[in-house]
């Protein structure tokens, strides 16, 4: 392959390598675009209509993913486990305010520590109903 051959096939490759780059960053704003109609769509179609801040709908959104994923788990989970269920709500969610998040649903009772840390369960039922009845009073 002549040199001249070689400088023109590399130039097709940066411009088709270019417009792949251009399409991912499309394809991204698309999506995210998509997940705010989502969370919008989420939110009109539940009890979360009075919610005023974006954060606070994506904080209980999340919350009830984890809740979600506790229920129907026949054991324990960990932390990476929820966070992947919690990413699938919010995929801009950092890990940092994830734990927040369930150290205060810890912390109201609705989750508690399994054994070791980082690993979450649902309360016992006598638990929770005691947990829940402090909430309504």
């Amino acid at each position: 392959m002549s040199n001249a051959a070689l400088l023109g096939f590399e130039d097709r490759l940066r411009r088709e390598i270019e417009e792949v780059e251009r399409q991912i960053r499309e394809l991204t704003l698309e999506k995210r675009a998509l997940e705010r109609q989502l969370l919008k769509a989420r939110r009109a179609s539940t009890v979360l209509s009075d919610v005023s801040r974006k954060n606070s709908l994506t904080r209980i959104l999340v919350e009830e993913k984890i809740l979600d994923a506790l229920r129907g788990a026949k054991r324990s989970l960990s932390n990476p486990q929820l966070y992947r269920e919690a990413k699938a709500i919010d995929a801009d969610l950092k890990s940092s305010t994830f734990r927040t998040y369930l150290h205060r649903m810890k912390a109201r009772g609705l989750i508690v520590t399994a054994g070791t840390n980082g690993n979450w369960r649902m309360p016992s039922e006598q638990v929770f109903l005691k947990t829940s009845h402090k909430q309504v009073t």
